[in-house]
């Protein structure tokens, strides 16, 4: 398979969806929801820098225990890959703060805890 997904952090192919995560703004920089699952709304307030003109992305982890996101973000007609800082930072948050001995592959409310803790900081 040519187009298969491998994690960013190690190279590895074994990779797992775990969760959906999709951001409203303000219009003015700032996010101030995310929804994850489609269920779980998160009040937040963060930078962000594009509009809601369609954004979705999608939480994966690898079996060797990396997070990583694949972003999409609307802006202006255009739509931007992998290049959103607030995904990078919340893996970045994930990958820190969770252990790869007690790997989850599926999402579960410990994975929804972090999230939510992460989104806190700013409050």
């Amino acid at each position: 398979m040519e187009n298969m997904l491998l994690c960013p952090h190690c190279g590895y192919e074994c990779n797992h969806l775990l969760t959906t995560l999709v951001f409203e703004d303000d219009d003015y920089g700032n996010a101030t929801s995310a929804t994850i699952n489609s269920e779980h709304k998160i009040s937040i307030k963060e930078k962000y820098r594009f509009r809601s003109q369609g954004n979705i992305h999608l939480l994966f982890s690898c079996e060797s225990g990396h997070f990583y996101f694949k972003s999409f973000d609307g802006h202006k007609g255009n739509v931007f890959i992998d290049e959103n800082e607030l995904t990078e930072q919340l893996a970045d948050y994930l990958n820190k703060n969770s252990n790869p001995d007690r790997l989850t592959l599926g999402f579960d409310y410990t994975l929804l805890g972090k999230i939510e803790k992460f989104f806190e900081r700013n409050k």
